[in-house]
């Protein structure tokens, strides 16, 4: 016979397994088809394939130089990317606070009727030691979380997001539509060089059909100073280098390459494929840790999308793809007056207050 006690224990454990299940109830258990989403419009820059004769920098060998400098190449996969949460018309909106709008003087404090399911939480970013306070400038953690909502087809993005006394705050965030081209027109998105926080992410389901249709985009040490190139239209260089890359810059694998004679895992065929095809925007300026290409955050479902696919780490390596085969595509000239250029532009998915 059951004691009070033990009844009462019974009574506790099927209360808090209850209670983790509704918690989790609508949370996917993985994240939907990649392909199903159709994330920007046809004329996107990420949808755009090279042509085999595309113009080739003349500095190219030396910005090459440098890249092999910024090794390994690495996939931003649980931290320094972003989990993805899918919202609707039943999706509870918010009012995020913004506390770099009136740090930078843009003007506004909040980015109103944000749909956040219950469940979403922002990348975890423990390398970083620094979490972020009022504008976090001063941290070294991103915290990215995007939003799709697919009944406005509005994506919302958001750097340094968290939880202040129940009220949700990011450093910085932005909307863009998914019937634009996936660069906000003016800057000021969440990434460095003005690009829709999700273009060029590669997504589990694309790794399991060994096909990625898409640009990719990736993070460096080296990023120019001096202004953007299109089709970025935002910078946050630093560095002041002939072989230093402009934000924007196109990349891609030598298409002359023969994958199959290199020893590369599935998902690294996969993502050279991908790079000799479509290449890479460089869209951050990134740690010294190494070059950064971003997938999808795991944590945007509750179990590992990536099961099988690839190695259950924080930054599996890409040491299979020789950095030496990559080309730089002839660059754009700078813009150097993009700084007076930067402003809010109405997408149609972004109401600040």
């Amino acid at each position: 016979m059951q004691t009070v006690i033990q009844k009462m224990a019974l009574i506790v454990l099927v209360f808090l397994v209850s209670g983790i299940a509704s918690v989790h109830a609508e949370k996917p258990a993985l994240l939907p088809d990649f392909s199903d989403l159709k994330l920007y419009s046809n004329d996107s820059p990420f949808y755009q394939p090279i042509e085999a004769d595309a113009e080739i920098d003349p500095k190219s060998a030396r910005y090459i130089e440098t890249l092999k400098k910024a090794a390994p190449l690495l996939l931003n996969l649980k931290q320094y990317s972003s989990p993805v949460y899918i919202a609707g018309s039943s999706t509870a909106r918010y009012d995020v606070e913004l506390p770099c709008g009136e740090f930078w003087e843009i003007g506004v404090t909040k980015l109103l009727n944000v749909p956040i399911p219950d469940w979403a939480e922002p990348g975890k970013d423990t390398d970083g030691s620094i979490t972020p306070e009022a504008c976090g400038e001063d941290s070294d953690q991103d915290n990215n979380m995007a939003v799709l909502d697919l009944d406005t087809r509005c994506e919302y993005d958001f750097w340094q997001m968290r939880l202040v006394n129940g009220k949700w705050a990011a450093s910085w965030a932005n909307a863009i539509s998914m019937d634009s081209d996936g660069v906000y027109p003016a800057g000021l998105s969440t990434r460095g060089s003005g690009f829709a926080f999700l273009g060029g992410l590669i997504w589990p389901d694309e790794l399991k059909k060994g096909e990625i249709n898409h640009a990719l985009v990736f993070a460096y040490p080296y990023t120019k100073r001096g202004g953007p190139v299109k089709p970025a239209t935002d910078s946050d260089g630093t560095v002041k280098s002939g072989t230093a890359l402009p934000e924007g810059a196109r990349l891609r694998l030598n298409p002359s390459l023969d994958l199959d004679s290199l020893n590369l895992t599935p998902a690294e065929k996969t993502i050279a494929k991908s790079l000799q095809e479509y290449g890479m925007y460089l869209v951050d300026n990134g740690g010294e840790s190494g070059i950064g290409i971003y997938a999808v955050d795991p944590r945007s479902a509750l179990n590992n999308p990536y099961e099988g696919l690839l190695p259950d780490e924080d930054y599996p390596e890409l040491s299979g793809i020789p950095l030496d085969k990559f080309q730089v595509l002839k660059l754009p000239k700078q813009d150097k007056k993009w700084r007076k250029k930067l402003s809010i532009v109405n997408t149609g998915c972004n109401n600040f207050e």
